[in-house]
């Protein structure tokens, strides 16, 4: 069976873009159970057994009749935290779209379902993280499966059509000179991944307080959080090149836009449903974040509601399926939300939960935002070709003050340039697996 993919969809495939959910376990692990779920899990997402052919600018799933064929799996022995730093690898959308891996530690387990961003998304991946477990959670207590009705969701592009509703077009007014974090290249030939030492991981109490915040100012914790990034980014070019005292600064942000097509999409109806929407904020190393934040949710909505996120991903969609460089400036960041409760086997217990995506060496950087068990995470990925482990925990660094700066603002007057890290309440240690 082949299926036509959207152009958002073929977008994903030159960078072989990966996307991960690692849940972090303690106790006993039935990894042939796991196994087991992994392949109902397939039966129920029969795209995840296939392969993707490319020409041109076409795209195709190519799923084997009758359910044959397995997504790969693999077991490995060792520490999570060696594998989350040096073991990762992206999946060759030629060869297979989706992995189940086991890393064994003692008494910890690391189970990470891999899909390729190719035929998914955060949204989509909450759907199949949530029914891999609750699979396992079953098979574990006995429970009698019956066949699952194979789903196959549809690009974005098709859902529009079903809907009769119109695409923005392509093009997409150029932001005018704008500034990020800059890549210098070294000439190495490491990967994008997220650097596990410079994971921000909030305590429970400074995420209430983060969400409180959010509440009272009239903004969201997404955009808070999108603030004391581009802020941290900003202070880091006037470290860097003494740059003038405002400039505009560009973040790109990762939206589902199943929410707002009508009628609204089911998770496991499109296969990304997302929108690239771009924010430009006039940022100084001292800025306000409370008005960074406010500026930011205004342009989100704008962008949403206009169609310019969808117009822009489809645009940089194009550019990668037709292999032309990247000329845009600009960092994104991606927030997936609570991650759904996951109904483990007995005798088992999620301890951790750490949500990102890989690929081939690229020059931006990338920050992936969750929540689990009401802690906030936020996952720096990057290509130590582009950025050196030094800079990262920097900027690291940076962040962290901006979000002590959120989280205990009678700690950190209006006047205060929060130039050293937080020392208090956020956490610096990223779970068992870090």
């Amino acid at each position: 069976m082949k299926y036509p993919l959207g152009l958002i969809d073929h977008g994903f495939v030159p960078r072989k873009l990966t996307v991960s959910y690692v849940a972090i376990c303690a106790g006993a692990v039935d990894i042939a159970g796991l196994h087991t779920a992994f392949g109902l899990l397939c039966d129920r997402y029969p795209m995840l057994r296939g392969t993707i052919e490319t020409s041109g600018e076409q795209c195709w799933l190519h799923i084997p009749d009758g359910g044959a064929g397995n997504a790969a799996t693999e077991t490995v022995q060792g520490t999570v935290a060696d594998w989350l730093e040096h073991g990762l690898t992206v999946l060759d959308p030629a060869h297979g779209l989706a992995k189940l891996t086991i890393v064994t530690e003692g008494e910890l387990t690391a189970v990470a379902l891999q899909v390729s961003h190719a035929i998914n998304d955060a949204t989509l991946g909450s759907a199949l993280l949530e029914y891999f477990w609750h699979t396992a959670a079953a098979l574990a207590q006995g429970v009698v499966l019956p066949d699952p009705a194979p789903v196959h969701p549809r690009s974005l592009e098709q859902a529009y059509q079903a809907r009769a509703m119109a695409l923005p077009r392509l093009t997409a007014a150029a932001a005018g000179p704008v500034h990020s974090l800059p890549a210098a290249d070294t000439g190495g030939g490491a990967g994008f991944a997220p650097e596990p030492a410079q994971r921000i991981t909030l305590s429970q109490a400074d995420t209430a307080a983060l969400l409180a915040h959010a509440r009272a100012s009239g903004t969201t914790l997404h955009a808070l959080l999108a603030a004391a990034i581009i802020r941290a980014e900003r202070a880091m070019l006037t470290e860097a090149a003494g740059a003038a005292p405002e400039l505009p600064m560009i973040m790109f942000h990762l939206v589902d836009l199943r929410p707002h097509l009508r009628p609204v999409a089911r998770p496991d109806e499109v296969t990304n449903a997302v929108g690239f929407a771009p924010t430009v904020t006039a940022c100084g190393p001292t800025s306000d974040l409370n008005a960074l934040a406010r500026e930011t949710k205004a342009q989100l909505v704008a962008g949403i509601e206009g169609g310019r996120a969808l117009a822009v991903m489809r645009a940089a969609a194009s550019a990668a399926a037709q292999g032309r460089a990247r000329t845009g400036v600009g960092n994104f960041v991606t927030n997936w939300g609570p991650v759904p409760e996951l109904a483990v086997p007995p005798g088992m217990e999620v301890v951790d939960f750490r949500g990102f995506a890989t690929s081939e060496s690229v020059s931006w950087v990338g920050y992936f935002v969750s929540t689990f068990t009401g802690r906030c995470s936020i996952e720096l990925a990057c290509s130590p070709r582009y950025h050196r482990p030094a800079r990262m925990a920097h900027l690291r660094e940076r962040i962290v003050a901006g979000l002590a700066e959120l989280t205990h603002p009678a700690e950190h007057p209006p006047a205060a340039t929060a130039e050293a890290p937080s020392s208090v309440a956020l956490s610096d240690k990223a779970g068992p697996s870090a």
